[in-house]
């Protein structure tokens, strides 16, 4: 399953987010439920590095704003989710891992993947021209997962800065996305064409032009 969502950089962002991530979650157990694939219990927070998932991480976890910087390692933790204060008591500990967006870590990023419950994966709506290439590449090795194709891991694109003037509208960023995805399975696909090696470089179900309507085991 895969879901796109905006979220704003205001105060309430981590109100949004929450429940964004509130809804993978519950996409998680849904789906798991006679599913027969077992899936992990963990929610990666993933995307190109400045899309603004070790500020996200943070306020989940400390509940404020805290200052943030580079890194080359993962940020994880196990914690109460908790959306508002009027939502009472904190909901069951998650554990959520804030992922470096440094393409050399994507190796190890796959790795973790069986672990996954549910991914929200980020974008920076206000630079999304930049970080567009590097989501997609991302996103087109998540789609040629065994490992996510077989538990059937719901994936939220999270279009972080909604409201800021600069930031390009979800469906915007969407279509950007499917037609680089679309462009990367493309050239791919004519790789292993020339190259004669077995397995799929196609995450279209039909073959066709990508969309996130049409990822296989969607």
């Amino acid at each position: 399953r895969v879901g796109i969502a905006c979220e704003p950089a205001t105060m309430d962002f981590i109100t949004v987010l929450v429940v964004l991530l509130l809804l993978a979650v519950g996409a998680y157990f849904f789906l798991t439920s006679g599913s027969g694939q077992k899936r992990g219990d963990t929610v990666l927070i993933i995307g190109p590095s400045g899309s603004g998932k070790t500020l996200a991480y943070l306020q989940l976890r400390n509940e404020r704003e805290t200052p943030t910087h580079m890194s080359m390692e993962p940020n994880e933790d196990t914690f109460p989710l908790q959306p508002s204060k009027a939502q009472g008591k904190p909901l069951k500990p998650v554990h959520v891992v804030d992922w470096p967006g440094a393409p050399q870590l994507h190796a190890r990023l796959m790795e973790r993947l069986p672990s996954a419950g549910a991914i929200v994966c980020m974008v920076d709506s206000a630079n999304a021209l930049e970080h567009v290439k590097a989501c997609a590449g991302l996103l087109y090795e998540l789609f040629t997962s065994d490992a996510l194709r077989r538990a059937r891991t719901p994936l939220l694109v999270a279009c972080n800065k909604s409201d800021s003037v600069k930031a390009l509208k979800p469906p915007q960023i969407r279509a950007m996305l499917e037609k680089e995805v679309d462009r990367i399975q493309h050239a791919r696909s004519t790789m292993q064409d020339l190259s004669d090696k077995a397995g799929s470089a196609t995450v279209s179900q039909d073959g066709g032009p990508f969309s996130f309507d049409s990822v296989r085991g969607g």
